[in-house]
Formats: C-alpha cells, sequence, structure tokens
C-alpha cells in the first residue's frame, strides 16, 4: 500500500521487527516444537534461551498470527503448522533471507561504495555449507508451487532436450518433466553443491531416468550444445549487465536451430521502478552481489538480439515475474 501519511511511514519503518521475530524464530526451530502445544518454560529450557524472553517472542508470534495461546500453552497457527513445522515446510528460504540480515545493515555503506565489501563475487553463495544449502533449498521452497504454474504457460512443441542453466533443487526440471511428456532429456546444469540437493529432491521422481545432472559454472564453460530449449530461470538477476550478456550468448550458441532460449526473471518496466517486487529486489541484489540487479523485459530482448536470436516475446507468467523468449534462426 503506497504511504500517504505519518502512520503509514510508521508502519513501514516498523516493519523490520515482525520480520526479525518471525527468522529469530524459524531459526531456532520453535515451530517444530510446538506439536503438541507446549509452555514458554519449557520449550526455552530445550532451547536453551531465556524463558522469560521467549514468552515475549511468543506473545508477539500470537499477535502476528503465526501462534495461538491458551492459557500459558502456545501451538502452531494453521500457516505455521503447515509451512514452518510440517509436511509442507519452506523454513529453508527464512533461514537464507536471515543470512542476508547482515548485507542488507550495511546498504548505507553499500550506497557509499557502490557494491557490497567482499572478497568473493557473491556473498550469495558462502563458504559454509550450511549457508549454500539453505539457499538451494529454499530455492525450492519458493519455486515448488510457482514451477508448475509457469510450465505449463511455456509453447515446447518439438522440444525433446531441454537445459535448465543453473536448475539449482532441480524444481522446474520435475515441473517440465511432468507438463511436457514429450521431454526426453532434460538437463539441469549448476555447482556441484546445487547438484547434490537437486539429487535429493529428485529422488522417487517417476522420471529421474530422465534428467542428467551435469557439473559446471554458466560464468567459466561452456553449456554444451544442440539444445531444442535452455531455461534460465533467475539467474540473471545474479549477474552484471556484461555478464548476462555473456551467459545469454552462451545459451543462444547451445540451441540447435530453431531452438528455444526462455529467460525467466522479476522483470521490472521500462521506467525500472514497477512491479514493486521486482524493484525491492534490485536493491536486493545491489548488497547481495558485486553487480546483480533486476532487469526489465526490454533489456532482456534487446541482449537477445545481440546474440541473433527473433521471434522474441516478452510474456508475464505469475504475480511477480515474466518470461522473455527468443529463437534461434534455421538457416
Amino acid at each position: 500500500m503506497k504511504p500517504e501519511n505519518f502512520r503509514d511511514l510508521m508502519r513501514l519503518v516498523h516493519g523490520f521487527e515482525a520480520a526479525k521475530i518471525l527468522l529469530v524464530a524459524n531459526d531456532l526451530g520453535l515451530f517444530k516444537r510446538l506439536d503438541p502445544p507446549r509452555g514458554a518454560a519449557e520449550v526455552a529450557g530445550e532451547l536453551g534461551v531465556d524463558s522469560r524472553a521467549l514468552e515475549l517472542l511468543m506473545n508477539a508470534l500470537t499477535a502476528l498470527g503465526l501462534l495461538e495461546k491458551s492459557g500459558s500453552t502456545y501451538r502452531n497457527a494453521p500457516v505455521a503448522a503447515a509451512y514452518l513445522a510440517g509436511d509442507s515446510y519452506r523454513g529453508h528460504i527464512f533461514r537464507h533471507i536471515h543470512h542476508c540480515w547482515e548485507s542488507w545493515n550495511d546498504l548505507a555503506g553499500v550506497l557509499r561504495r557502490g557494491g557490497p565489501d567482499l572478497v568473493r563475487e557473491s556473498v550469495i553463495l558462502h563458504d559454509e555449507e550450511d549457508w549454500n544449502r539453505d539457499f538451494i533449498r529454499g530455492m525450492d521452497d519458493v519455486t515448488r508451487d510457482l514451477a508448475p504454474q509457469v510450465v505449463t504457460q511455456l509453447d515446447l512443441t518439438g522440444v525433446r532436450r531441454l537445459l535448465d542453466v543453473g536448475g539449482g533443487p532441480g524444481t522446474y526440471a520435475r515441473a517440465f518433466l511432468t507438463a511436457h511428456p514429450r521431454l526426453t532429456d532434460v538437463t539441469i546444469f549448476d555447482l556441484p553443491f546445487a547438484l547434490a540437493v537437486a539429487r535429493e529432491r529428485l529422488e522417487g521422481c517417476p522420471r529421474r531416468d530422465d534428467v542428467r545432472l551435469v557439473a559446471g559454472d554458466f560464468n567459466k564453460d561452456t553449456l554444451g550444445d544442440g539444445f531444442d530449449a535452455i531455461w534460465v530461470s533467475q539467474v540473471l538477476h545474479s549477474q552484471s549487465e556484461a555478464g548476462c550478456r555473456t551467459l545469454l550468448a552462451k545459451a543462444a550458441q547451445a540451441l540447435a536451430p530453431g531452438g528455444r532460449l526462455l529467460v525467466h526473471e522479476f522483470l521490472l518496466d521500462a521506467e525500472r521502478t514497477q512491479p514493486l517486487t521486482a524493484a525491492l529486489f534490485a536493491v536486493h541484489m545491489l548488497v547481495m552481489t558485486a553487480g546483480g540487479r533486476a532487469y526489465s523485459g526490454e533489456e532482456i530482448a534487446g541482449w537477445m538480439r545481440e546474440c541473433g536470436l527473433v521471434d522474441i516475446e516478452v510474456r508475464k507468467v505469475s504475480d511477480d515475474t515474466g518470461v522473455v523468449q527468443g529463437r534461434r534462426h534455421c538457416p
């Protein structure tokens, strides 16, 4: 909601408080300890935290609608039971977001320097295995519902071989195989730690034998050749403009004649101020990467033209994302 008065501004600046309360509770594994309902003192003893402090936190979580309180006991509200404790658990993405807190706290410094204060190229990836695992599992958390919605909107007529660049946990690979039964070969190209998660997530997939996992770094390695379609989902925003051009050129070269390149992103409008999700995400990339940001559909389409692709289209596929599609010319 667009702020219109002082009260709206106050509500906006206090937003971090609710976020921090949820993120810390998730990190503690609090929600997983409330089945059956329990008191704050008992849970505090197990978590190794102060009981008075935890009670205040749990009261706030109750006010936020994440817990329900009866007397001195607390239980998960339905949304917390489902996504923060139960079979539909999505807490990995919240841990990843919490990992980004320190970088966001340095936003003023980033504005002075023009980028994050880091040695490695990106602070999204980390030296710690748990950090990277939360990132990749978090990508599955946010795309598990979105992927089936998106892939059913894509025309993959005649496509047999598909390459998923930066395919992470394999969520889109699974969705492609489910929605497009004529696909016979889906290759996920990503870093080894990401493919380790993909192996876990694809276990039991009815068409697991149709998925190949290829370890590589798209910033350094070639992508192969002869693909009927290449899917690049939520990758460009981590790259500088030069990096985007380089990656798209590699993808164009890896297509078979007539093959399609499909880029899925938070797409900004021509002014780069809307939609809000993409505009905020651009700042997230500012604090988390050396040169990444959100891009407009027109920018990506222009880079595709530079690669010689034709029949370029930009279309919205969800509330927050769009796909830019181009085709390699048939000689």
